[in-house]
């Protein structure tokens, strides 16, 4: 009686190419999509910010991106030192935004006093939907 073998051979160093190469491929999407977001938060942070001192709004900036991997985090800042009129140097961003200026009423219609967290509230869920997203096309460009 005649036997018949037959074999299947599977390569899946391609495979294991991509699966070693996905984790530098999803940190680098991750950092593009953070920045973009940042730059994004940044921008509307400038938009509601007092312009009661002008220094405030041209003081808001982004941080740089820190740690590695699946561990990011960014930041937007304010520090808009200016005089009080008895001369002493006082943080008005800070003054404003944790301190609550006081009470006082703001001037100018469509600012607010937390510049840095109404803006984050609003868009959060927006910004890590943009990031995914660049994620996903990270990998999608690098053929998952």
């Amino acid at each position: 009686m005649a036997s018949s073998s037959f074999e299947f051979e599977l390569d899946l160093s391609k495979f294991a190419s991509m699966f070693d190469s996905a984790a530098e491929v999803i940190e680098k999407a991750a950092r593009t999509g953070m920045h973009d977001a940042l730059d994004e938060w940044k921008a509307d942070a400038v938009d509601v910010a007092p312009i009661e001192e002008g220094t405030l709004r041209q003081t808001i900036s982004v941080g740089d991106i820190n740690g590695a991997g699946l561990n990011l985090s960014g930041s937007v800042s304010a520090n808009a030192v200016v005089k009080s009129r008895s001369g002493r140097r006082f943080n008005y961003a800070y003054y404003i935004h944790e301190a609550n200026a006081g009470d006082k009423r703001l001037r100018t219609p469509g600012t607010v006093k937390r510049f840095l967290e109404v803006p984050l509230k609003k868009n959060e869920a927006k910004w890590q939907a943009d990031i995914e997203r660049e994620i996903q096309t990270g990998l999608d460009g690098a053929g998952w």
